[in-house]
């Protein structure tokens, strides 16, 4: 079969490399053989570096999690790793530059509760419908930190202080609807206390707010305060768990002080909007050898982060089941942003 250029087309349609090379001489040699390859290295992946975008400042848990990835991810698979953070928006800036990168695997975005809050606070059009699901590989518990010379030395005298004092008590959160502000917002309910919430761009502003003594207090998750509190800058008054942590031995369970509330944050990566699910697989594939890398796993424990593994299928479906549990959250506690 002939086209209308007068190359060779194989039986079953396809241009093949003989033929092309047949039907221009040897002086299209050179230049079939450029095209064929640049095609292979556009389908190849990874064929560059690979970018992690962060969409919280540097620090959080997000962003110190995302460069263990990175680093980890070299080594199976030969190029570059880099970590970018373009905040702004409670993350959606950041967000929305991943889900739009286009479908080649090259840009990774970080996932995390927000993603299912922005359509339910109308902060921005995106949702997990949007991402290509790779893997959510840990998440955190919230606890509630001060300032180690607070007038609050207990979880008890914090809440009753709130509650004689409505809206006087200033709370940093990460960013205006996301997770950590409805984490302080449903201890908040719980306790039947006022906060009053002052945004920042990511859990480490916020924490830092406290450290300055510009805010009172900041619920955040339990791994990216740790430091800060073992090395008795910061205070732990209670963690939203179902019991005590490893991380912080001396600080209790809310539930266990008649506040019954557990809630927390949790991390993952994702591709694109509309990538093949072969690009997927692949990525997941690479994914799977960070999870189980040694120096990985260790990251994790050394800085409490809890391991979970779910993969393109089990994070699919975790998503659709967060968002609607954010989606009742938001109108239960009437969050307004």
């Amino acid at each position: 079969m002939v086209d209308a250029h007068g190359i060779n087309i194989s039986g079953n349609g396809v241009l093949t490399r003989r033929n092309a090379i047949k039907a221009l001489g040897g002086s299209g040699l050179a230049l079939t053989a450029g095209c064929l390859n640049r095609l292979r290295s556009a389908s190849a992946w990874p064929s560059r570096e690979i970018e992690i975008i962060v969409p919280w400042a540097q620090d959080g848990g997000a962003d110190r999690t995302s460069r263990a990835v990175a680093e980890a991810a070299e080594s199976y698979t030969n190029v570059s790793w880099n970590v970018a953070n373009q905040t702004g928006e409670s993350g959606s800036i950041g967000m929305n530059e991943a889900a739009n990168s286009g479908n080649s695997g090259h840009t990774i975005g970080v996932a995390a509760p927000e993603i299912t809050l922005y359509e339910h606070l109308d902060l921005a059009d995106l949702s997990p419908d949007d991402i290509t699901p790779i893997m959510q590989y840990t998440e955190m518990p919230a606890a509630l930190v001060v300032h180690e010379n607070s007038d609050f030395s207990s979880l008890g005298e914090f809440v009753d202080y709130a509650a004689d004092n409505p809206g006087e008590v200033s709370m940093a959160q990460s960013g205006n609807g996301s997770s950590w502000h409805l984490a302080g917002a449903a201890f908040a309910a719980e306790a039947n206390i006022e906060l009053d919430y002052i945004p920042h761009d990511g859990a480490d502003p916020a924490i830092t707010a406290v450290a300055d003594e510009e805010v009172d207090c900041t619920i955040v998750g339990a791994p990216e305060v740790r430091t800060r509190v073992t090395e008795g800058e910061l205070d732990a008054l209670g963690v939203m768990h179902d019991e005590q942590l490893d991380a912080f031995p001396d600080t209790p369970a809310m539930v266990d002080e008649g506040i019954d509330i557990q809630i927390g944050s949790w991390l993952g990566h994702f591709g694109s909007g509309g990538m093949s699910t072969a690009r997927q697989e692949e990525i997941a594939g690479v994914y799977e050898s960070v999870y189980d890398d040694e120096e990985f796993s260790t990251f994790l424990d050394d800085n409490h982060f809890t391991k979970i593994e779910r993969g393109p299928s089990e994070f699919r479906e975790y998503l659709d089941e967060q968002y609607e549990y954010y989606g009742s959250l938001v109108e239960r506690l009437d969050i307004q942003v």
